[in-house]
C-alpha cells in the first residue's frame, strides 16, 4: 500500500506541475471530488507561481488550504503537496 501511496502523490505531483494532463482516481465519488478539488486548486496555485502573477497567489494559496483542510476533515487524509 506504501507503494501505491507515492506512486498516487508522484502522479498527483506531474498533474499540478502540467506534465501529465489527467489522473484517474476511482473510489467513492465524494471522496474522489474531494480529492479532485483539492487537486484542481494546488495546480491553479502552482501555475499562479509559475506566471509570477503576485497578485493572485494568496487568495489561490487561501484555497487550495482550503480544499486540503476539507479534505483532511472529511477523509482524514494529509494533504503533502
Amino acid at each position: 500500500m506504501r507503494n501505491a501511496n507515492k506512486q498516487f502523490i508522484k502522479e498527483c505531483a506531474l498533474y499540478i506541475k502540467g506534465e501529465v494532463s489527467e489522473i484517474k482516481i476511482k473510489g467513492n465519488p465524494r471522496v474522489v471530488r474531494l480529492f479532485a478539488e483539492t487537486l484542481s486548486e494546488s495546480r491553479k496555485f502552482y501555475i499562479a507561481l509559475q506566471n509570477k502573477e503576485f497578485r493572485s497567489v494568496l487568495p489561490l494559496l487561501e484555497k487550495k488550504r482550503a480544499a486540503s483542510r476539507v479534505l483532511r476533515e472529511q477523509t482524514g487524509y494529509i494533504w503533502p503537496l
